[in-house]
């Protein structure tokens, strides 16, 4: 009997040191799982998400100030081909290349309002002749002129001057119709030469015979241009 109980007991206490050793066991396993846990988390490096920010340099235009260089509108009649322009410059130089430029000049405007009224007289003259208008004729001539060729001594020299010795300039009106006409009719007046500033030769150029025909003396008197006859020497 005291040997069965003490069997008993060992047995029991065998279970009571088996029942320990799996707590301690399972104790230490999980101490060892918390600490592999622990550095599992303590090894795992979780990288922050890192902002990338672009290093973008700020693009400024230079965008440089537009002058918008407006050209000035002619209107279609007063636009000149650029040969008329060169051809109107050459004529002007030789118009006031007899011009003693160190007394008096020129200007390129006046020498155009000088050349347009002097053909415009011109052109009033050719119908003048053309209907032998006598008393209107005069009022284009200097009174200078009217004088000279009114007195009959200088009549005499311009009627020797004739090709027909046989017409008689007998007055003014015979200076009219037999002198003044047939040396004028036939004209083709283009371009003026001055003398000087009031005074100007109307003439004719004839390019293929090289040579300038003069048809017309203008004097100007009191702000307009007359008809100066040529005197007789």
């Amino acid at each position: 009997m005291k040997h069965r109980i003490i069997f008993i007991f060992s047995i029991f206490t065998l279970l009571l040191f088996s029942c320990k050793s799996t707590d301690q066991g399972t104790s230490v396993v999980e101490s060892q799982f918390s600490e592999s846990d622990e550095n599992e988390v303590i090894e795992i490096t979780v990288e922050p998400e890192v902002e990338i920010i672009e290093d973008e340099p700020e693009i400024i235009e230079d965008e440089p100030e537009i002058i918008e260089d407006e050209p000035e509108i002619i209107e279609d009649d007063e636009v000149m081909d650029v040969d008329e322009v060169v051809e109107v410059d050459d004529e002007y130089l030789r118009s006031i290349n007899e011009i003693n430029s160190d007394e008096e000049s020129v200007t390129i405007t006046e020498f155009n309002d000088d050349k347009a009224a002097i053909l415009s007289i011109i052109s009033e003259l050719s119908e003048v002749m053309e209907n032998l208008e006598f008393d209107k004729w005069k009022t284009f001539i200097s009174p200078a002129s009217i004088e000279y060729y009114s007195n009959p001594a200088n009549l005499r020299k311009a009627q020797k001057k004739l090709p027909d010795k046989q017409i008689q300039l007998k007055g003014l009106r015979d200076y009219f119709k037999y002198v003044f006409i047939p040396s004028r009719k036939i004209s083709k007046v283009e371009e003026i030469r001055y003398i000087s500033k009031s005074y100007i030769k109307a003439v004719e150029v004839r390019e293929e015979e090289d040579t300038t025909v003069v048809y017309y003396y203008f004097v100007k008197e009191n702000g307009n241009w007359k008809v100066k006859l040529p005197e007789v020497n």
